[in-house]
């Protein structure tokens, strides 16, 4: 069965206005597909699979064609060209510039898979936000990493999470250069003010838990300050303690991270905890420079979407009440690529090699999917950053990554997740009711998208 659908539902949650943003420095809006569980019902550890063998690849040949929706990836190829500069010219990029999680990148992808071998410019290597990556990787257009050469101790300095979030029925079906885990960002003169003290154990201390982060934002608005800026804020923590996935045999499933970011959000919305922002608007991010104690973010957020004037050198990081992830880039390789072993050699060279990850970190800042590299970064005292004061965020980031859990994740996510939102917003201002009535809405949004899911 392909895996190409859904594609007017991923269109009816765009018109609905979902508004997120993607990885890795990225600025695009979050959707999905079609979804089902990450790892698929017979998932089981990657290391297991046996890895076919692939020699060297020929100097010589047709160059592969890497797909991507931004310079981002671009930028990164340059790691691999240095390492490899033999191979440079038979790996061409190509930026469609569109967003990354927009249906029109699917669409040219999806075209160009169908095509198969007989498509200009196949995509040999396709990049995927975070939001979407399962559409390709439970597809039957893109091959296990296995199938190239890619498997056992290339995986062993991965996060987990990242492994688990891209294996199909126990095949790792994508990779990734980058992990983005999530963590509390925070003024510390504010701290310094309300606490006592701005270093990160003491703050950590005071958003130990959700309990925690109440008591803390009691302080705050005593002080005249507020915890977050809008009750949206905890969505991403929250969503992330899910236990069971959005559908079961076709049949919704409303887990109870659902109630929880409801009945939180309306807390902090109905206690004045908040100034009542949205996500991503302008009054949300003006807000980092005004009476707001801080933000839930990851690293690219830390390193490229917060970004005070007034505090650019006040804030800090700590991991918050709860591990989760926000984003990521993972990249699948084409069924149909000409040169599978070349392809291996980028996506090892980008995603495995310790020392090109390392250099990579170091020159960019980019938080990468390599515990050695990362490590080896932080110990040799070059992650220090000023959007943390000085400070390195390193350790903080590598604790926070050991917790993420993505194994109910699915491909239906970044949609039914908009729908909560919907629902939030709605319950906060009083459209809704009650809590029962948001999770209607939620319901009633699905019944109208997804026929072929069961919706009680």
């Amino acid at each position: 069965m392909k895996k190409f659908k859904k594609v007017m539902a991923l269109s009816l949650a765009l018109a609905m206005g979902l508004s997120l943003v993607a990885c890795g420095g990225g600025d695009d809006d979050a959707t999905t597909t079609e979804g089902t569980t990450a790892g698929g019902d017979d998932a089981q550890t990657p290391a297991t699979e046996e890895v076919q063998e692939v020699e060297m690849p020929s100097e010589d040949g047709d160059p592969i064609y890497v797909y991507s929706w931004n310079t981002e990836l671009g930028d990164r190829l340059q790691y691999f060209r240095d390492a490899y500069p033999q191979y440079s010219d038979r790996v061409e990029y190509v930026n469609l510039g569109v967003g990354g999680t927009d249906v029109e990148y699917q669409t040219q992808i999806d075209t160009l898979l169908q095509a198969g071998a007989g498509a200009e410019k196949y995509p040999s290597i396709i990049a995927a936000d975070n939001d979407v990556a399962l559409h390709w990787t439970e597809s039957e257009y893109t091959i296990p990493m296995a199938d190239i050469g890619i498997g056992g101790d290339d995986f062993s300095e991965m996060y987990q999470y990242t492994l688990d979030y891209a294996t199909y029925n126990g095949a790792v079906k994508a990779v990734s250069w980058q992990a983005t885990p999530g963590v509390f960002c925070y003024r510390t003169d504010i701290a310094e003010e309300v606490l006592g003290a701005s270093d990160p154990d003491t703050v950590q201390a005071a958003l130990a838990d959700w309990d925690k982060f109440f008591e803390t934002a009691d302080k705050l608005k005593e002080a005249g300050y507020k915890i977050v800026s809008g009750p949206d804020d905890v969505k991403y923590p929250i969503a992330d303690s899910r236990k069971s996935p959005w559908v079961e045999n076709d049949k919704l499933n409303i887990d109870g991270w659902v109630t929880e970011y409801l009945e939180t959000a309306k807390k902090l919305y109905d206690g004045d905890y908040t100034n009542k922002t949205q996500m991503w608007s302008d009054a949300w991010t003006a807000n980092m420079d005004k009476d707001v104690f801080g933000y839930f973010g990851c690293t690219w957020f830390l390193y490229w979407s917060l970004n005070p004037e007034e505090h650019a050198n006040d804030y800090n990081i700590c991991q918050g009440p709860v591990s989760y992830h926000w984003g990521g880039t993972y990249l699948s390789v084409g069924k149909d690529c000409p040169d599978t072993a070349l392809a291996a050699l980028v996506l090892r060279t980008l995603c495995c090699d310790t020392e090109v990850l390392t250099k990579l970190c170091e020159e960019t800042k980019d938080f990468v999917n390599n515990k050695a590299a990362v490590k080896a970064v932080s110990d040799a005292g070059n992650g220090n950053s000023d959007k943390c004061g000085g400070n390195d965020p390193i350790p903080t980031f590598m604790e926070a990554a050991e917790g993420i859990d993505l194994s109910n994740a699915t491909s239906y996510d970044a949609i039914f997740n908009g729908f909560v939102d919907t629902a939030s917003a709605a319950y906060n201002s009083g459209e809704a009711k009650d809590i029962d009535a948001a999770i209607q809405m939620v319901k009633d949004s699905v019944s109208d998208g997804y026929n072929y899911i069961t919706v009680e």
